[in-house]
């Protein structure tokens, strides 16, 4: 597949959004991967994510359901 460079920029405008919405499916997808066990590395590099927001996430997701440690 192809993007031309303003479909691609439109694209990951997209995925920066910050509407609560798109946040909370993009937590709820990276938890997934988390739990199916990528690396916090790995599922921020598939989700054009930062590190930190994924790890960030997977401490909050663990402070509020202690038993998904």
């Amino acid at each position: 597949m192809f993007l031309s460079e303003t479909d691609r920029d439109t694209l990951l405008e997209t995925l920066t959004a910050k509407s609560p919405a798109l946040i909370q499916a993009r937590m709820a997808n990276a938890l997934l991967l988390l739990a199916e066990g990528l690396s916090t590395e790995d599922v921020a590099g598939l989700l054009y994510l930062d590190e930190a927001s994924v790890a960030g996430w997977q401490a909050l997701f663990s402070k509020h359901s202690p038993k998904a440690v």
